[in-house]
Order: structure tokens, then sequence, then C-alpha cells
């Protein structure tokens, strides 16, 4: 067990953010196939989770929220192997929180190079006090009745929704833990 072995100190986390870090690409397949990708930095990466770093240089309003996004924020993707959702946690170049947003997926792929996966179009966006704003819920809705949605995605969604309302501080929580660990800084 990787704690056991903490205490013990027979094993060592190497650090989160190296000095050169490794350039990295998302690869968002969205569900009408289009793929969109983006060029990231690699902050951790191992068998059950990719950590990277994008820089939002221009920022802007996102539509339907209150939420903006400054230029110059940095935004950290979270993703999981086994998990019906990633998770990008913004922040400004001071590195205060701006707002958390999750997306339901599917088929994440993990490696060195590249970080893949399926977007199912649901996305949460979750503000500093902690509200909550549901996206594309209609967009999802409508692939659904045109049956362009698998049953086995359908599933993930449902449990990538079930999840973000009910354990969405919980989710947030042991990734601010993680960064604590990891010696991820959002102000770097």
């Amino acid at each position: 067990m990787e704690s056991e072995s903490l205490l013990s100190g027979q094993h060592t986390i190497p650090p989160a953010q190296p000095a050169n870090p490794a350039p990295i690409t998302e690869r968002k397949i969205k569900p009408d196939g289009t793929v969109r990708e983006y060029q990231c930095e690699l902050v951790r990466l191992d068998t059950t989770v990719a950590v990277v770093r994008f820089l939002m240089e221009n920022g802007g309003e996102i539509f339907g929220t209150p939420i903006r996004v400054p230029p110059g924020s940095v935004s950290y993707g979270w993703f999981w192997r086994r998990r019906p959702y990633n998770l990008y946690r913004m922040h400004t170049r001071d590195g205060e929180l701006i707002a958390h947003r999750l997306d339901a997926v599917a088929d994440v792929l993990l490696s060195p190079g590249v970080i893949e996966y399926r977007d199912l179009a649901l996305d949460w966006w979750v503000a500093p006090d902690g509200t909550i704003i549901e996206e594309d819920r209609d967009e999802f809705d409508a692939l659904l009745r045109a049956g362009k949605v698998s049953e086995r995605d359908a599933a993930a969604a449902t449990a990538a929704t079930l999840q973000i309302y009910s354990r969405y501080r919980h989710i947030i929580d042991d990734v601010e833990a993680l960064e604590r660990r990891w010696g991820i800084d959002p102000a770097s």
C-alpha cells in the first residue's frame, strides 16, 4: 500500500511540478465524433490518474453562468482511468480559485503523450460558494432521444450525474488533499 510505504519511508513521491514539465495533449472526442485537442503540461501521471496544466491565455465569460475567467488563468485537469467524470480546477494567475468544472466522460486513456477521452456532453460548474450549474442537459437529452448515446454511455452519464450531485464536495476535497500531498501549487 502506498500509504504504508510512505509512512515507513520506503517510497518517495516524485515532484509534482518538475522544472521542465513534459508537454502532453488533452484529446477530447465529442459526441458527434469531432476531436478537440489542447496542448498542456504534464503535472503527474500514474496508472490511475493524470493531472495536466493548461494556461488560459484569453480567459472569458462562461455562457449561462456568473463565472468569469480572467486572461492568464490556469486550469488543472484531473483525469481518472475509471471514473465517469473529469475535473478542472481553475485559478487566477495568483492562485485564487475561480471555479471547478466536471465533465461526464468515458473511455479515458492515460499515457505520457496523450490523455484521451470521450466527452458525454454533460458538464457541471461548481462556483467557489458551492453552487452547481449544470450545462448541456438539453444536448445530452437530444442525443439520447436520437439514439446517439449507447446504453453504456447513458449509464456512465447517469453515474457521473449522481456522483457530482451527491459527492462534489468530497471529490473537490480529495483533489485538494492530493494537491497538497503532491506539491501541486495553483499559483505556480
